[in-house]
């Protein structure tokens, strides 16, 4: 009996150490530098075995900014692994700034090392800084400024020259109908001289037959030169054809 008792008991033993076997794994972020543009940025994360036994695996990463998870993974979930583990790689799209990349497993063995089942990487996406956007809108509001100044000076420069177009039409009516009004008086006077000479004439009756007389007496003259002349000229022939 108490051999079989010694017996048991080691087998226990054998079993518990068994049981309380340890191992190590590592997780490590695989990337080639710190800094990347936007479009040439690609990163996967790797597990490793150090020492131990086979044992099942599961990985997780996250992206942060600003203390903001922008990214998540969770590459493998209760997956075997007996040496090596590596993800696929990833390409995300992030934006100019600094970022930090952290990547986690756990394993169902017991880990002797678990400081090594973290990796942290900060990288950062190169483009265009704050300061310098802020510049361009701030050359872009100048210009759009300085656009609108030139528009407004063309506007009252416009308006200046309608103005002024306008005052020198203003001056130049008055003058034209000054024009028309002494045009106008003239030929009033002339009007009130022709009708003065009629009312004279109709007033004065011996005035109007000293015009007639005079008409006459031209009439009477014309009248005897013409006679005078075909006499003449009657003559004339008579004399050429004796």
């Amino acid at each position: 009996m108490k051999g079989l008792f010694i017996i048991t008991i080691l087998a226990l033993m054998l079993s518990k150490a068994s049981f309380a076997q340890s191992c190590d794994y590592k997780v490590e972020i695989l990337v080639d530098g710190n800094k990347f543009r936007t479009e040439d940025f690609k990163w996967r994360m790797m597990a490793a075995k150090i020492d131990g036994k086979s044992t099942n695996i599961t990985g997780t990463a996250e992206i942060k900014a600003d203390g903001k998870t922008i990214k998540s993974y969770k590459p493998w979930t209760f997956a075997s692994i007996s040496k090596q583990k590596t993800s696929s790689v990833y390409s995300p799209n992030l934006k100019a700034g600094s970022y930090e990349i952290i990547a986690e497993i756990k394993v169902e063995c017991d880990d002797s090392n678990k400081e090594n089942n973290k990796d942290v990487k900060k990288i950062t996406i190169e483009g265009e800084k704050e300061e310098t956007k802020s510049k361009k809108s701030k050359s872009e509001d100048v210009e759009v400024e300085n656009k609108d100044t030139i528009n407004n000076d063309i506007n009252k420069k416009s308006t200046t020259k309608q103005a002024t177009t306008q005052t020198i039409q203003e001056t130049i009516k008055p003058v034209q109908d000054e024009d028309t009004i002494i045009q106008s008086t003239n030929k009033n006077q002339k009007n009130q001289g022709t009708q003065s000479a009629t009312a004279n004439a109709v007033k004065n009756p011996e005035n109007r037959e000293i015009i007639y007389a005079s008409s006459s007496e031209k009439a009477k003259s014309l009248i005897l030169i013409f006679l005078l002349t075909i006499s003449i000229v009657l003559n004339i022939i008579l004399i050429w054809r004796r």
